[in-house]
């Protein structure tokens, strides 16, 4: 993978991010976690957010203010300080995933304890890179902010406590780099089976403005949100029950059930803004029915409600 290189950076911009993300969903209805770290070189730090769930609980940590010099960069990134070690090592076929450390148990009836966790993952691209790029409307010219997703196939172990176990996962990450706003409004979907995967993100409501990419026995194909309204519970940091229809520029459809399957997880979002200002910000995974699809699938919703009163 020879796309993990850091990028340059633009010394006058405070929010630059280098960003490394990663999911997996075990296919046998084991755990499924992700993982995301953001370097910022402007403001000498990092952050990560690191998640399992399992058997109805939810593990693992939220670090926002991790020395960025503390990174090694020659190949991939790793990090290992004060009992916490983590990286992402490219390779061929397959990039290495570890994440070794002392997590907190975030629900379930040992809420607030701390278990130690180990991830050993490798993970297969099973797609090209998909493109989604947001050009250069954050930043300078000399500097500009672009992304890209891909599909991947995930083996390897997860150990919660004691046990070890065994995961064979679909799996999806992405790569971005310039200036980044996190004050917007969004909702991003990734549902995944055995032969399949629906990558969507937009505004609140998709239908106005959502669209990403299909991968299936086609290939890969852009889709976009043509029919469904998603209704909000911010209270509960979560989505009632919804019903969404996608369609490709063929005019082929899909129809998406999706029914929350998970707790959700915040997101401390103050530290993002030169002056600090919080808002809600949550991940949960779902249960999902698709158009073509056997069985049930499953998938993450995430959504950004910056501005929701």
């Amino acid at each position: 993978m020879s796309d993990e290189l850091v990028h340059p950076f633009d010394p006058a911009v405070w929010s630059w991010n280098e960003s490394w993300y990663f999911s997996w969903i075990d296919l046998d209805r084991g755990p499924a976690g992700f993982f995301r770290l953001g370097l910022l070189p402007n403001q000498e730090r990092a952050l990560i957010w690191s998640y399992v769930f399992h058997d109805g609980v939810w593990y693992g940590t939220e670090e926002t203010r991790l020395r960025f010099d503390d990174f090694d960069l020659a190949d991939g990134v790793a990090y290992d300080r004060f009992g916490l070690r983590f990286g992402w090592q490219p390779g061929e076929p397959a990039a290495a995933f570890t994440y070794h450390g002392i997590v907190r148990e975030v629900t379930g009836p040992g809420a607030g304890g701390f278990v130690p966790l180990a991830l050993d993952l490798a993970a297969t691209p099973t797609t090209e890179r998909y493109g989604t790029g947001t050009g250069n409307d954050l930043g300078s010219e000399a500097y500009p902010a672009s992304r890209f997703e891909q599909s991947m196939g995930v083996t390897g172990t997860v150990q919660i406590g004691d046990p070890v176990l065994s995961v064979r996962a679909a799996g999806h990450r992405d790569r971005s780099w310039g200036p980044r706003n996190w004050r917007v409004t969004f909702t991003l979907g990734d549902l995944q089976s055995d032969g399949a995967q629906l990558y969507f993100v937009g505004a609140p409501q998709l239908a106005e403005r959502g669209g990403g990419y299909l991968r299936d026995a086609s290939g890969v194909r852009p889709v976009r949100c043509v029919d469904g309204t998603v209704d909000y519970d911010d209270a509960a940091r979560t989505i009632a029950p919804t019903r969404l229809r996608f369609a490709t520029d063929d005019g082929e459809e899909l129809d998406v059930e999706l029914t929350p399957a998970s707790p959700s997880i915040s997101f401390d979002m103050a530290h993002t803004c030169e002056v600090p200002e919080h808002w809600l910000y949550w991940r949960i995974l779902v249960d999902a029915r698709v158009t073509g699809w056997t069985g049930t699938a499953r998938g993450w919703v995430e959504a950004n409600r910056y501005g929701i009163a």
